[in-house]
C-alpha cells in the first residue's frame, strides 16, 4: 500500500475531518492505486483486528485462512479500496467547493461522490458481516 498517494490526496477544508483521516491513517488505513498483485497478507494485518471480540481475542493470519475465508477476506480488503478511493473523490470534490465557489454543478457533484462513499461503506459493513460469520467464534 503506497503511502505516498495518501499523502496526496486532496484536504478537506474541515480540520476535523482531516483529523479522523489522520487517525485512521495511523492504524494502516490507506488508499492503495497499487497494480493488480494486492499484499492481501499484509492488508490482512492491518484489518484482521477488525473481527476480534471478547469470545475471539486473536484471528489469524491470512495464510492459515481456509480458501474460503481467504475469498471472503478479499472481497473485504477489496471493499475497503473501493471505499477509500471513494473517499479520495469526495474530499477533491468538496475540496473543490471552497476552492471555486458555491455552484450547482459542484454541489451535485459533491453530492454524487458522497452518496458513492456512503455507499461503498456499507458495502464494506455487508463484506465484513459476511467474513465475520466465516471465522472461528474462538479465533482457532
Amino acid at each position: 500500500m503506497s503511502r505516498g498517494v495518501a499523502a496526496a490526496a486532496p484536504r478537506f477544508p474541515d480540520p476535523l475531518v482531516e483529523e479522523r483521516h489522520g487517525i485512521l491513517a495511523r492504524y494502516g488505513y490507506r488508499l492503495d492505486r497499487g497494480g493488480l498483485e494486492r499484499d492481501w497478507p499484509g492488508m490482512w494485518k492491518l484489518l484482521q483486528g477488525d473481527f476480534a471480540t471478547r469470545g475471539r481475542p486473536w484471528v489469524t493470519g491470512f495464510e492459515q485462512l481456509s480458501p474460503r475465508q481467504q475469498e471472503a477476506a478479499r472481497v473485504y480488503m477489496r471493499r475497503r479500496l473501493v471505499a477509500d478511493e471513494l473517499l479520495d473523490a469526495c474530499k477533491q470534490a468538496h475540496a473543490d467547493l471552497h476552492q471555486s465557489g458555491i455552484a450547482p454543478e459542484l454541489v451535485e457533484r459533491y453530492a454524487i461522490a458522497r452518496d458513492a462513499y456512503e455507499d461503498a461503506v456499507m458495502e464494506f459493513g455487508r463484506a465484513r458481516e459476511q467474513l465475520d460469520t466465516l471465522l472461528p467464534k474462538d479465533g482457532g
